[in-house]
């Protein structure tokens, strides 16, 4: 049995990490007996999308008990006692680990905190627990396996130094980028008829997260309007919890403007994934903003999934691995800087019918590449070698 585990909420639909859990079951399926456990019951575009998955909340008791053999796959946000668990059972051990600490260092709620030292102290300590616990990791790209095992050599070195070690560390990395499935909300999800009612021209479809800078798309657009191009801008993900100031810098900055009300669109209550694939289909062009960072130029965020699943061009900066994955593929614009002018000029080029469509072009050519199912037969071989280790 393979028990996905990732630890998100799914009551109210997907976004990154939710989608990768239960794409990666889907996938998965041809070669384990799949479960996928939520801490809460999936919205119904979740059960509907993905039919075919066994399911089960998390405080419910688990219909086959985990026992060797079994692999567990869990994420940055599962339990710690539930890893503990299945670990304790004598099942293998697997950390999806696209995630990493550095992002902490951006959490509002660390900011916030009395002591941001501190409240970052806890969060690794969680994420250092989780690295221990595994008994191998996925990793999305070659640089997050040279990060990964920089964190191994400072707390978990016992396991370099077992004499018997492969220092490949093949054993205990496998390469999984970000993508999708065959079984996603586009192909399986019945979808309200669009009527006439015309799409965004661009939608930020990631979140409203410090490490991200929502703000410069804004700016792009009004450096727009100024130049006499008329364009719209969704932001498709609510803000949950306590505001974070990516979030409240995109406020100040509509309200600055008068015209940018009837520009700038927030889906506040959220969309569900009927109402996202409606969205997403009729949108021009999505946009992913951010300072220099670190975390960015290691890996790119999740927002590459629906860049190739729905061959949508991309606006993104020049630095960092999303930006070079764009040069290379050609799958959208670079932008030199965050500066207003450099971002509205790669906007105007994705409103521009043969560009986009060039574009669109080239991310169908670049998504095979991504998905799931052409690359399971290596990761589930590579999983069967753990169980067996």
């Amino acid at each position: 049995m393979l028990y996905i585990d990732f630890g998100v909420s799914m009551a109210t639909g997907l976004n990154g990490v939710g989608f990768r859990a239960w794409e990666l079951a889907s996938a998965l399926a041809c070669y384990e007996d799949v479960l996928v456990i939520t801490p809460d019951v999936p919205h119904a575009d979740i059960q509907e999308t993905w039919a075919d998955t066994p399911w089960q909340p998390q405080d419910q008791p688990i219909r086959t008990n985990p026992a060797r053999r079994d692999i567990y796959l869990f994420g940055f946000a599962t339990p710690i006692d539930s890893i503990r668990r299945f670990k304790e059972a004598g099942a293998t051990c697997i950390f999806d680990a696209i995630v990493w600490p550095l992002e902490y260092t951006t959490y509002q709620r660390v900011h916030d905190a009395v002591h941001p030292v501190s409240k970052y102290s806890g969060l690794l300590d969680e994420y250092l627990t989780r690295l221990r616990m595994a008994d191998g990791y996925l990793v999305a790209s070659e640089v997050e396996k040279q990060v990964l095992t920089g964190m191994l050599t400072t707390c978990r070195f016992d396991l370099l130094l077992e004499p018997s070690r492969n220092m490949s560390l093949d054993d205990l990395f496998c390469q999984l980028p970000v993508g999708f499935s065959d079984t996603n909300e586009r192909t399986r999800l019945k979808t309200p008829p669009s009527g006439d009612t015309p799409g965004p021209d661009f939608v930020w479809n990631g979140g409203l997260w410090n490490h991200y800078s929502p703000v410069t798309a804004v700016r792009g657009l009004r450096a727009l309007l100024d130049a006499g191009h008329e364009a719209t801008v969704w932001f498709l993900y609510p803000q949950r919890g306590t505001p974070t100031a990516a979030y409240r810098a995109v406020q100040e900055a509509v309200a600055e403007d008068r015209r940018l009300a009837h520009h700038v669109t927030f889906c506040r209550g959220g969309l569900s994934l009927a109402e996202r694939i409606t969205v997403m289909e009729t949108a021009r062009a999505a946009l992913c903003l951010y300072e220099p960072h670190v975390l960015w130029d290691l890996c790119p965020p999740m927002r590459l999934r629906e860049t190739v699943l729905y061959e949508l061009p991309i606006v993104a900066p020049r630095r960092g691995a999303l930006g070079d994955f764009v040069s290379a593929h050609g799958i959208g614009a670079t932008t030199a800087s965050l500066a207003a002018d450099d971002v509205a000029a790669a906007m105007l080029s994705c409103l521009h019918d043969e560009t986009a469509s060039t574009m669109r072009t080239a991310a169908r050519a670049a998504a095979d590449n991504y998905r799931y199912e052409a690359l399971m037969p290596t990761v589930a071989a590579w999983l069967d070698k753990a169980r067996t280790r």
